[in-house]
């Protein structure tokens, strides 16, 4: 089904700056601005933001410019079945201008999980210059009550696109209609969550696994599912906010990389995302 709202009714065209690549020279010491004569790196390349260098990179490392590639996303999901009366974009960088993260969240897609306890669809686009990340996809949600970021299982809700210039549109398509099954699918989940009760051990060996052996982090997990119990009740929904509390809004070390850190945060949650989906099964 293809979308058919009105150009008028679209978001302001996105744009970033655009990034160059730069030649690397070896100098003959840290307080001389002269290269070396015949001293060219050949094994790697600077890539520049705004005259700042942001990163170095491989000399075959294949530069994607934002600027092109989210303008070819956003008219993929202009062209999916994806409902965007509503929709929303957030830009976030990280490391410089290094990594971008673009947060899309769709209100049309709006589950109720509980009463009056709502999750909103959102499909996020990473792009990176410094070979951290290709150019991804992510599925997810956000409870609207706190904005914790709702992870699903990367085991089928990733969609990694080649790092090449251009994406295949018809492919980014039919990738954000799976999005939406895929989120739809979750959400048929999580209403079950409040429903199912988890006792203290269960709690504590899902926090445990999560901590991978920081007693700092373990206590702080177990003081947030604390307050999330003290919200919800000892259910499942109160163990994944307090999951996803941290991923989302725990204490950021570098405020700067906030972004970045969500991500990596993130990616450790969906280790232990199967430990809840096992929990659910033997309810």
């Amino acid at each position: 089904m293809t979308n058919l709202r009105l150009v008028e009714d679209r978001l302001e065209e996105i744009s970033f700056p655009l990034v160059t690549e730069q030649t690397l020279y070896v100098y003959p010491s840290v307080e001389s601005d002269v290269p070396m004569l015949d001293e060219v790196i050949t094994s790697h390349k600077g890539i520049e933001l705004n005259g700042t260098n942001i990163a170095i990179v491989g000399s075959g490392y294949t530069v994607v410019q934002n600027d092109g590639i989210y303008r070819e996303i956003e008219e993929a999901i202009y062209n999916s079945a994806l409902d965007t009366r509503g929709m929303t974009r957030k830009i976030n960088t990280s490391h410089n201008g290094a990594r971008t993260i673009v947060t899309y969240t769709f209100p049309a897609h709006t589950i109720e999980v509980a009463d009056g306890d709502n999750v909103m669809l959102t499909i996020r686009v990473l792009n990176s210059y410094d070979g951290s990340w290709r150019f991804m996809l992510f599925v997810g949600a956000v409870r609207v009550l706190c904005e914790n970021g709702m992870i699903i299982g990367e085991w089928f809700s990733e969609q990694l696109c080649k790092h090449t210039k251009n994406i295949d549109t018809d492919v980014a398509v039919e990738k954000l209609d799976h999005a939406l099954q895929v989120y739809t699918q979750n959400a048929d989940l999580w209403v079950h969550y409040p429903s199912t009760a988890v006792s203290d051990l269960e709690a504590t060996n899902v926090l445990t696994s999560l901590a991978g052996g920081s007693k700092t982090l373990l206590e702080l997990l177990q003081q947030t599912h604390v307050e999330y119990v003290d919200e919800l009740g000892k259910n499942l929904w109160a163990l994944f906010n307090t999951l996803t509390e941290w991923s989302s809004h725990a204490k950021f070390k570098n405020e700067k990389n906030k972004a970045s850190t969500v991500i990596t945060r993130e990616a450790k949650v969906r280790k232990v995302l199967p430990m809840l989906e096992a929990l659910r099964r033997v309810a």
